[in-house]
């Protein structure tokens, strides 16, 4: 069920709009999205020394490889609040682009109401229970394509054979 929130906003006429939005659970189009925004972030990340550290402390990830991006990406959702002040643009994004609300419009809310909104997405979305299933699903893809591509090395090996 979708939670409602109030958005505030000076329309391309600057006239005052006041609209209720709805903050829905994450679809593919916003998954999408927010990896272009994922992306962009670990590469500002990877560029700034200091960004890197702040963020390898921040995060201080256990985990390898995949595990680690995908634990690297439920926190960096939850951690909306260090985003804002060291990557502000890139948070906003990503809320903007989690809740469905306009970034030239989100960019307009004031912060209390700005928080609302990610409220409501936090509330609408576990997106560490999201990434869990994305990762399942895709690895049972991997396994699959690898057992395909067995089965296809093993039958190409045996018309190889000499008859």
């Amino acid at each position: 069920m979708a939670t409602k929130v109030t958005v505030i906003y000076k329309d391309d006429n600057g006239v005052v709009q006041k609209e209720q939005h709805s903050v829905e659970d994450l679809n593919l189009f916003q998954f999408q999205e927010l990896m272009k925004v994922v992306k962009d972030i670990f590469t500002k990340v990877e560029q700034d020394s200091q960004l890197k550290e702040l963020f390898g402390e921040l995060f201080n990830a256990e985990e390898e490889g995949e595990e680690a991006d995908m634990a690297f990406i439920a926190k960096l959702t939850g951690s909306f609040d260090t985003l804002a002040v060291y990557l502000p643009e890139q948070a906003f994004k990503l809320l903007s682009i989690l809740s469905g609300v306009e970034y030239k419009i989100l960019v307009q809310q004031k912060a209390i109401d700005a928080l609302d909104i990610y409220d409501a997405v936090i509330e609408e979305n576990d997106i560490e229970k999201l990434w869990k299933r994305a990762k399942k699903s895709l690895a049972g893809t991997k396994a699959k394509l690898t057992f395909i591509q067995l089965g296809k090395k093993v039958a190409g090996e045996k018309s190889k054979a000499p008859a």
